[in-house]
């Protein structure tokens, strides 16, 4: 069984990254109009981790809400 505090932390981890991607896509261009070029390029870099996060966040909702399907029992089956 797949405890609900991972479900939920899931749940709202992934609104939080989308944000947090704006937020740090937002910071780079910023930096780079202002021509940091070495800031915008490390900012970039931390929007790429961030988009794996959002990723690996979403693969394992999905694969958590699966596994939370076949465990509940069929109505009527």
């Amino acid at each position: 069984m797949i405890p609900r505090g991972f479900l939920i932390t899931l749940v709202f981890a992934l609104p939080i990254l989308v944000v947090a991607l704006a937020v740090i896509l937002g910071a780079s261009a910023l930096t780079a109009a202002l021509g940091d070029a070495a800031g915008s390029r490390g900012l970039l870099w931390v929007a790429i981790a961030a988009v794996m996060l959002l990723v690996m966040d979403a693969l394992m909702l999905l694969v958590v809400l699966g596994l939370r399907a076949l465990e509940e029992p069929r109505d009527g089956g």
